[in-house]
């Protein structure tokens, strides 16, 4: 198993235990970017829990299905029951395995840090992350107080997302927290 740092990888899932008894592993994917497990056969895999200064090691998906919300992974480098309840962690993917971009799409954690403004100018915050809430995909702000509110990622609220500038602008105001 090779190791790489984190810094090209996009964590798009976590391991959940075994499925069956020769190997396969439960993977949940976290949100919209989960999908992207289907888009390579090279994973990356970081315990938990994390520990400072260690590498992400690769692993070679031999076969991954949906299954129910979820999806089931057969992995090279494991082969047993035993070894797939003991990966324990997150999944990664290297944005150099996954297909280019179109001009304006974006990878959610590509947004975190992005100051959110509202269409007045008004600082509301900054990007904490990307969530959903099984309807809809929702911007997580981030008070300059530490207070976090969340925001529809829909046409009606948010009214663009300039990459260049590292801003989102939203009709939206903090008064409707």
């Amino acid at each position: 198993m090779s190791a790489q740092h984190s810094d090209d990888l996009l964590e798009v899932g976590r391991t959940a235990g075994a499925y069956g008894v020769r190997g396969w592993v439960r993977v949940v994917p976290h949100g919209r970017q989960g999908d992207l497990l289907f888009e390579t056969d090279r994973w990356w895999f970081l315990p938990y829990p994390r520990k400072p200064g260690v590498a992400a090691k690769q692993l070679t998906v031999a076969e991954v299905k949906p299954h129910g919300k979820d999806f089931i992974a057969r992995i090279n480098e494991v082969t047993t029951r035993e070894e797939a309840m003991a990966l324990k962690g997150s999944l990664l993917v290297d944005r150099e395995d996954l297909p280019q971009l179109q001009d304006g799409d974006f990878y959610d954690e590509d947004l975190e840090g992005f100051c959110v403004k509202n269409r007045s100018g008004e600082i509301l915050g900054h990007v904490a992350g990307i969530t959903d809430n099984g309807a809809q995909d929702l911007l997580a702000v981030e008070t300059d107080n530490g207070d976090v509110f969340y925001i529809p990622m829909v046409d009606a609220y948010i009214e663009l997302i300039d990459l260049e500038a590292s801003e989102v602008i939203v009709d939206w105001s903090l008064d409707w927290n």
